[in-house]
């Protein structure tokens, strides 16, 4: 007797290879058969046909670390996608670790980013985490990342100083720590505080660890405008010098000629790095529109100096002046920041997360248009919202990335899908409609891919450059991850301002071979599990 049968789908086991229409058997959490016509009784059997039977989606880029803390509503966002297995900690923005008392300078930051629910951070490893997110049990698997953000900030703060060779050894002791509790690697958040600080020797030093245990570093890079070919020559230099694995997260450049980069000189890079033996790949969320902190529309001389310099800067309209002619000037320059108020426009400036009551106000509205309304100059609301806000404020930056370009970067054979969700304020759509959006638009509509390649980019290919072993792929003795969907049915809404509508298409998922979701309607069950290294 089977646990579940899946009948008469089309099924795309995520090896890029042809689909075939097969059943597909489930038992104690294995898949244990796929063939024509399976006549063995079941518990329950799912008639698919007309769908497509593919791997559950491997989110190879997650901010939902304090998710499992959330409302039953967040926690099911991953899963109306087809999500099964996500891995956490990305951009050098992670919660591991991060104690309270120690770090709460740390919290305030990231919190745009993480979300904020009614949690202390006691984090002090990766077992403590994984600890406290088994307790109320999870939705779905979760694998993490050792943030350098936090190592950094638990060791230096946000000190802007270069890590002496003491500081390096205390953060690579962190770093193998992660590592032996089952991190895959660690992420590096380079245009963000404390990582935009850090040296090549601190970095190399850190990425040999990783490598020792044969994870994979992420790197949010220091630049993503026109400076974007030297932020990533840096990190293909340091996993050179390192021997580490590398990933270039969301790698992409503005659709603007003054201050872009298309995707055919990325993609050469990436192909020469290649050739020299670097073991390198990226990934890409399906938006054309960005998301991140406030605080990334400062230049680096204001936030480089910390929470509490900067909002006494935010408060000084001397400081206020020289920006705003930054700002203005296309030829202002810095590492580790992109100027935003150029690419987006202050009408694309969309705020998205904020904490205080009184400002909730502000939520879903654009930073010009509000600009207007106060009769004043956009910055100067930037500062007063920073300061009110304490610079917790999450934004999305509206059309600021090229289709054209998207579709050239999603072919590269190396590149994977993730969805960058941030589970923060009123949160960008790719938080629940990253894959339905792929595979609707990118495979059905624009035919930029076919089926298969899609499918390979967000199961087995991800599975392999992580390391995941039991994941990825329908094949017999594999853990049963099965997402479910109607491809002339899927889409995934590109709706920044009423983003209440849910992806259509998927209609069941399966994880560690208990039904998650059922004919398009969620299951009130936990079925996720911790995925160690």
């Amino acid at each position: 007797m089977l646990d579940i049968l899946i009948k008469n789908g089309l099924i795309v086991d995520g090896t890029g290879n042809p689909a075939n229409k097969m059943d597909l058997g489930i038992k104690e959490g294995k898949i244990v058969k796929i063939k024509v016509n399976i006549t063995e009784n079941a518990n329950k059997v799912i008639d698919a046909e007309g769908l497509v039977v593919s791997p559950g989606f491997i989110d190879v880029h997650s901010h939902n670390d304090l998710v499992p803390f959330m409302d039953e509503d967040i926690q099911n966002l991953k899963i109306r996608q087809g999500v099964t297995t996500e891995l956490v900690g990305q951009c050098g923005l992670g919660v591991v670790p991060c104690i309270e008392d120690e770090t709460k300078l740390w919290k305030n930051y990231i919190k745009g980013v993480v979300g904020c629910p009614n949690i202390k951070f006691n984090f002090k490893d990766v077992n403590n985490y994984f600890k406290k997110i088994k307790e109320d049990k999870i939705k779905n698997n979760y694998a993490v990342l050792i943030s350098h953000g936090a190592i950094r900030a638990k060791i230096m703060g946000f000190n802007p100083s270069e890590a002496s060779n003491d500081e390096i050894k205390e953060m690579c002791n962190l770093a193998e720590d992660a590592m032996k509790q089952g991190a895959i690697g660690m992420s590096l958040g380079l245009q963000y505080m404390p990582g935009i600080y850090s040296k090549g020797k601190e970095l190399i030093e850190l990425c040999k660890v990783i490598k020792k245990y044969n994870g994979i570093v992420m790197v949010h890079v220091r630049n993503h405008d026109r400076n974007i070919v030297k932020a990533i020559k840096e990190v293909i230099d340091v996993a050179r010098v390192s021997g580490a694995k590398i990933h270039i997260s969301h790698m992409r450049s503005y659709d603007s000629k003054e201050l872009g980069c298309t995707a055919d000189k990325l993609i050469n890079l990436v192909d020469e790095a290649i050739k020299d033996g670097i073991n390198i790949t990226f990934d890409e969320h399906l938006y054309l529109s960005g998301s991140t902190l406030m605080t990334q529309l400062l230049p680096p001389w204001i936030t480089e100096k910390g929470n509490e310099a900067m909002l006494n800067m935010l408060k000084d309209n001397k400081v206020i002046e020289r920006v705003k002619k930054e700002l203005e000037d296309l030829n202002t320059n810095y590492v580790g920041w992109d100027n935003y108020s150029y690419i987006a426009t202050w009408d694309g400036i969309l705020i998205t997360s904020l904490n205080k009551e009184e400002n909730s106000k502000y939520i879903g509205r654009t930073v010009g248009e509000i600009a207007k309304e106060k009769n004043i100059h956009p910055l100067n609301f930037v500062a007063d919202l920073l300061v009110s806000e304490e610079t917790g404020v999450g934004i999305v930056t509206l059309n600021i990335f090229s289709e054209e370009d998207t579709i050239k970067l999603i072919k590269h054979p190396f590149q994977m899908v993730g969805s960058d969700s941030i589970p923060a304020g009123d949160p960008h759509p790719r938080l629940y409609g990253n894959y339905p959006l792929f595979i609707g638009k990118y495979v059905r509509d624009k035919k930029a891919l076919t089926l298969e390649e899609c499918i390979y980019k967000c199961t087995l290919l991800p599975a392999k450059t992580l390391g995941l072993k039991d994941i990825g792929i329908l094949k017999e003795g594999k853990n049963a991850d099965v997402t479910i969907f109607d491809l002339k049915d899927i889409v995934g809404y590109e709706d920044y301002i009423n983003k209440s509508k849910s992806p259509k298409g998927i209609k069941y998922v399966i994880i560690n071979g208990n039904i998650s979701m059922d004919n398009g309607i969620i299951v009130d069950s936990k079925n996720g599990n911790i995925i160690k290294k």
